[in-house]
Parts: structure tokens; sequence; C-alpha cells
């Protein structure tokens, strides 16, 4: 035993010699930042971080650009096992961990190869809104995905989506399009070279990894994620497949038959619930974003919510709202939350399905609503406290996307993966964006009036 304590103490020795000697970064890293925000109501915060560092001290985090291989975003150095970038007016400091990762705060970049291309399929998806009769303007919320599929053998395939909801006083409409594209592929030092089979070929700077629990690509500076979800993605056919059927079945009379906003809304309702979702009281969801785990509690009597986000085992950031007020926590310390992000963290309560409460909808104005032409689907805007929400609601009476915009905050968001959970019918999966920053969330756990106590609403320990 005590020989092999000598051995294993020697091993660690030799490592941290390593990490600290080490001096030079040669490739590209990766990985999502995410910061907190209501899941149920308002989605999460996602930033696609990807770094290229180069053994001469400069790095480039632009990967989008024609240049990247030349680009010059900054300079790093090294010191003690810690990386810091530093750029014109700013710095970013990054731990090398054990496993060769660099770990800041609340996300972690791996590295990744440029050579070779695992088999699989790819996926970014996105989403995005804004306007609407707070702004004065019309509102607007966009879906795309696009996804690449290589069979390890040189061909490739891909398939681009985007759909659009548009509503507003004296307009309404919806928009979608597709577009697939097949032939060869070549990868080599990072650039990936895609030839079509009409000819044309475009140049893409590509990295991925080469295993791992959350397999991922960056492809100009975009973070996508293999996708193993066949369910998902036969689901997502087949919705497409019936959406186009229902355009094409559209007619007229369809389109200039506008039902009663608030009529559209109490179905929606019943369809999510009706008197299961009416006596909602409290709520836990939890879920999981590139590794990291999430979990949002909600008291829908007292005005509470909290959202938290875990990595490895470990609570790294809470914010909670307590009525009008609220507090954050991070890394150890405790501040006050400031009113802007109580008001933002508050729009649990009253958006996506639990906004279809109907004590709440018996409050809420409705301002406005529109049918999508050549789509079964309404856009209904409502008015509640001085702030706008937006439900798209589908000829099932689903609820299928909602937007708001609370002060100087808007979200959009794309519901999915509908599933009964105790008598409501809840979206396991949500595509969200609010200005620039956008989510893809896979909902793992969601308990329906389950006891929170004292302690689920307690400061982490220790603090």
């Amino acid at each position: 035993m005590k020989q092999f304590s000598l051995v294993l103490f020697a091993l660690l020795c030799c490592f941290y010699d390593h990490v600290f000697a080490q001096d030079k970064l040669d490739g590209v890293y990766a990985g999502c930042e995410f910061s907190p925000s209501p899941i149920f109501g308002g989605g999460m915060n996602r930033r696609d971080v990807s770094v290229l560092f180069r053994p001469d001290g400069t790095f480039n985090d632009l990967l989008n650009r024609n240049d990247w291989q030349t680009n010059v975003s900054g300079r790093y150095t090294i010191n003690k096992g810690e990386v810091t970038l530093k750029y014109t007016k700013s710095s970013s400091v990054y731990t090398i961990t054990k496993y060769g990762s660099l770990s800041n705060y609340a996300h972690e970049l791996f590295k990744l190869q440029g050579n070779i291309i695992p088999e699989g399929y790819y996926s970014f998806i996105s989403a995005m809104g804004g306007g609407g009769a707070a702004y004065g303007t019309t509102y607007v919320g966009a879906l795309s995905t696009q996804g690449l599929n290589f069979d390890g053998k040189g061909h490739f395939s891909n398939s681009r989506y985007s759909g659009s909801v548009v509503a507003g006083e004296n307009v309404g409409g919806g928009s979608s399009s597709s577009k697939d594209g097949s032939g060869t592929y070549k990868i080599n030092k990072g650039v990936l070279t895609l030839t079509y089979t009409d000819g044309h070929t475009e140049l893409h700077s590509f990295f991925c990894d080469m295993g791992g629990k959350t397999r991922m690509a960056v492809v100009d500076g975009r973070v996508f994620f293999v996708d193993n979800n066949d369910n998902a993605a036969s689901n997502n056919a087949k919705s497409s497949t019936v959406a186009k059927k229902a355009s094409g079945n559209s007619t007229t009379a369809d389109n200039n038959a506008v039902p009663d906003g608030k009529t559209l809304l109490l179905k929606a309702n019943a369809a999510h619930g009706g008197d299961k979702l009416n006596a909602l009281k409290t709520a836990r969801l939890t879920g999981s974003v590139s590794g990291l785990k999430v979990v949002e509690l909600i008291d829908i009597p007292n005005s509470k919510v909290r959202v938290e986000i875990w990595k490895n085992g470990k609570p790294v950031s809470v914010q909670q709202t307590e009525g009008n007020t609220g507090w954050q926590w991070s890394s150890g310390n405790k501040s006050e939350l400031p009113a802007n992000s109580v008001a933002e963290v508050k729009t649990a309560l009253y958006t996506g399905v639990i906004g279809l409460r109907k004590s709440l909808l018996d409050q809420m104005q409705v301002m406005n609503t529109q049918k999508i032409p050549n789509n079964n689907m309404y856009t209904v805007q409502c008015k509640l406290n001085g702030n706008e929400y937006v439900f798209a609601i589908n000829d099932q009476n689903q609820l299928m996307a909602y937007g708001y915009k609370v002060g100087d905050k808007t979200l959009f968001s794309m519901l999915s993966d509908l599933r009964p959970v105790q008598g409501i019918t809840i979206p396991y999966r949500e595509a969200t964006t609010s200005g620039q920053q956008k989510l893809n969330i896979q909902y793992d756990n969601m308990d329906v009036n389950p006891v929170l106590d004292g302690q689920s609403w307690a400061v982490p320990a220790g603090n």
C-alpha cells in the first residue's frame, strides 16, 4: 500500500509539473456558456464559445470569419495552470483541468480535432423574436434548424428549415421554407469542404470532439450537438408532413375566419389540462443543457420562482424571486437581484403553459388575434400589468410558441414534444431566444404540485 501511494504521488507530481510547465496551447477549444433565466417561462441564455489558440501566443475567437485561420482577437498567457486571454479592453481567465479542458466558472471548453469527422448527425437550432404592441411595431418570431449528417465515408447530407410568425395590428402571417442538399466532403486542418451534387462547393471551419457523453462540433463558430434521438427526429418529420398537408388544405374561408382571442386561449387551457392546470400551485422542472443540470422551482400562490444551474453535482448559480424582490447567488456570494431581473424571472408565472391558467386569462386583455395564412395556427397578443404576451395556438388548441416583452427584455420560444404529466400537457423541448442569445433545452423531469419546503428555497449550503 505504501509503495502504491508513493507511485500515485509521483504520478500526481508529474501531472502538476506538466500543467504548470505548460506555456502554450495549440488548437481549438469550444463549449457553451449558460446563464440562468426562467426555463418554463423564458428559457436560459446560451452563448457559444470557440477559441483557436496558436503556439505563438495569439488566439482567435471569431471562427465564422473568412480569415479565421489568421485573424487575431488577442494574446494569451499561461501561468501556474491558468490561461489568461487578453483582449484590447478586457480579459478572461480559464483554469486548465486535469483532463486538459479549460474551465471558467460555469462553463468549460473542450479540445477539438480538425482532421476527422466521426459519423453522426450534427444539429443546430436557433430562434428569435421581437417587436409587438409594447414596441408599437409588428411582432415577429422565427425558428431555424440546420443539420449536417456525415456517414464517415466521405459523403454528407444537410437540411435547413426556417419558419416565422408575424402578428401586428394590421398584419398577420407566417412562412416556412426548407432546403436540403448532399454530396461529398473533405476535412483538413479544420477546413471543411462540401462539394454538392450540382458541382458547387462550400468552405467552413469545422472542429469536433472524439467522444464523451456530450458529442459536439463547432461549425463556423456555432456549436452543433450530435442528435441520436430517433424518436424526436421521427416526430419532427411527422409534424412537418402534417403541417404541409394542413397548408395545402387551407381555404380562403379559413383564412378570413378569425375566432375570438379569449375563446382560443380558453380552448388551449382545456387542451393543456383544464381544471388540472387551473389547480396548479407548485412545480419542479429539471433539464440538461450540454452537460449542465438546470432546476426550476415555481410557487404560484407565493409568487416565488427559483432557477438553479448545476455543474459536477454542485450548484454554481441561483436566481430567486420572492414577490417583487429577489436575490442571486454565484461562487459563494449572495447579492440582491436587480429589479429588471426580478421581472424577467417572474415571467415564469405568466408565460408558456402556466400562462394559460384560467385565473390568469381572466385578467389578461386581448389586444389582437391573427391567423397565419396557409397554416392552421393563430397568434393571440395580450397585455397584463403593462407587459405584453403572445401565444401561438394550432388547430388542435395546443400551445406551439409564445413570446413576451417585459421592460426592455424580449423573448420568443418554440415548443415541441408535448407530454401529459399528471393531467397537464407540457412541452419537453423548447427552442428559445432572447436578443442574440439562443438555446435549445431538453427537459428530463417535471413534478406537478410537489411539496417545496424551506430548504428548497434556501441559499446554497456553506453561505
